[in-house]
């Protein structure tokens, strides 16, 4: 290796010889390819969702079924709109019928006797019963 005085300078020169002409190719945008098999079985057994609610009003002491208590029926805990009114049987029975499936509260009313049910979750196509004490 040849010496450099310091202060001077040496030039140096490198030769690649590297074809310019040369084609890259790079793909910016790779694709991914997933494959899935979905098994879907219909089988029409039912096809009606609609939901419903019988229940009976008791009077909390004397434990003696309430006729004409009101029955209310709102979505949820929201308890400003009823979807549903209702009044108790001779016997103190109520229904409510074809309902969506959902969650619902029950708000009984008798005079100034008040009672509510807070979040019942109806399934599809179930009937539900429901006791009421005011």
């Amino acid at each position: 290796m040849e010496q450099v005085k310091p202060g001077t300078f040496k030039e140096s020169f490198q030769y690649n010889s590297q074809d310019m002409d040369q084609e890259q190719n790079v793909n910016m945008s790779p694709k991914q390819y997933n494959k899935q098999d979905v098994c879907v079985f219909l089988i029409n057994e039912k096809t009606d969702y609609a939901c419903k609610i019988t229940g009976s009003v008791y009077d909390r002491k004397t434990r003696s079924t309430i006729k004409g208590a009101e029955v209310l029926l709102f979505f949820g805990y929201d308890s400003s709109m009823p979807v549903y009114k209702t009044t108790s049987d001779d016997n103190g029975n109520f229904s409510i019928d074809d309902m969506p499936p959902g969650f619902y509260s029950i708000i009984a009313v008798y005079g100034d006797l008040r009672s509510k049910i807070f979040y019942m979750k109806i399934l599809p196509g179930q009937n539900a019963c429901q006791i009421v004490l005011i």
